[in-house]
């Protein structure tokens, strides 16, 4: 059974400047770095931790950064 505390250690193994949180019904990640001024969430609908392993939600997180850099990068042009 996957924890939050789990699937975040394995984000932060694998490197990934994401924070996990769990929502009602979903979970999301967080991308924050306040000396840029950038705020950044991407919604999972996963109602349930224990859904994935921590290599699977480390597996999603990256795909979320994938998408959060492109989101900044388009507002940087």
């Amino acid at each position: 059974m996957t924890t939050i505390r789990q699937a975040q250690a394995a984000i932060d193994k694998a490197g990934i400047p994401l924070e996990i949180v769990r929502g009602e019904g979903y979970h999301y990640f967080i991308y924050y770095k306040p000396e840029l001024n950038i705020y950044e969430t991407v919604t999972v609908y996963v109602p349930y931790t224990n859904t994935w392993s921590p290599a699977e939600w480390a597996n999603q997180a990256g795909l979320a950064f994938v998408e959060i850099h492109n989101t900044i990068s388009q507002r940087a042009a």
